[in-house]
């Protein structure tokens, strides 16, 4: 079983056309022709859509309807901000995403950015479009909120990262995250990370993996073959999946 990542739409009929029986394939579905991804569904790809949490991106069609509701610019991202996720319309948005993302024959929803929550909890997002930053108890209500709803629609819910929130949903709801992911654990933008960020995102890995019926799974950025080997060695002897990007958006290469 091959895990793939590809949130990159020129790229996604090729990540669905290489992904085999069995093999997880997690693309953003926006803009794919549902054909494509259902000719993959009934090949026994299982199918995970991207779901952005608590972030909106200006390239998304929803852009202009739900604009009003950022909070702050997302560093290092140009055109995405932070949202506020407490807004009802945020969380009847990712209903409706998630319910189309089901139609579509995906099994799960890869959910990023939850860690909204520890950035608001410890107050290292200000405010930049005129609306009050909602407090650190709010969000995380909205978060969980999302995280049951998607649950009920019936989608295996995957967060990315947010350890700060997984591991407090996890502790508060056990048994409804069955699956985490985690970027960067080694490598992040083909630069090794320092040892003492590696200990801390391989020692939640391992918190999750003891606190969940599902797999760790992690995305690493690496090039060179020594890298690519020693990573994949880690996670084969740690029952974890890994994706390595060869490019720093992701492509399902």
């Amino acid at each position: 079983m091959s895990y793939r990542c590809c949130f990159e739409e020129n790229y996604v009929k090729t990540t669905l056309n290489r992904s085999k029986p069995r093999d997880l394939a997690v693309i953003d579905t926006d803009g794919i022709d549902p054909a494509i991804i259902s000719a993959a569904v009934e090949r026994r790809v299982f199918i995970y859509g991207y779901i952005n949490a608590a972030a909106l991106e200006n390239g998304r069609t929803y852009y202009g309807s739900l604009k009003h509701l950022r909070l702050a610019r997302y560093e290092g991202w140009s055109g995405e901000y932070w949202i506020d996720p407490t807004a009802q319309e945020w969380k009847r948005h990712i209903v409706d995403l998630a319910k189309t993302i089901k139609e579509t024959g995906a099994i799960g929803a890869y959910l990023d950015n939850t860690d909204l929550y520890g950035y608001i909890r410890d107050r290292e997002i200000k405010k930049q479009y005129g609306r009050d930053l909602p407090t650190a108890s709010s969000v995380y209500k909205a978060l969980s909120d999302i995280v049951l709803e998607l649950h009920k629609i019936g989608l295996i819910v995957m967060p990315n990262g947010g350890d700060i929130f997984t591991k407090k949903f996890i502790t508060e709801h056990p048994g409804i995250i069955a699956t985490i992911n985690q970027e960067g654990v080694f490598y992040e933008n083909f630069k090794k990370q320092s040892p003492s960020e590696t200990a801390y995102r391989k020692n939640w890995c391992e918190w999750a993996k003891k606190h969940i019926s599902g797999k760790v799974r992690i995305i690493d950025y690496c090039k060179k073959p020594a890298e690519i080997a020693a990573v994949r060695a880690y996670c084969l002897a740690h029952g974890w999946d890994c994706y390595i990007s060869k490019h720093t958006d992701l492509r399902g290469d």
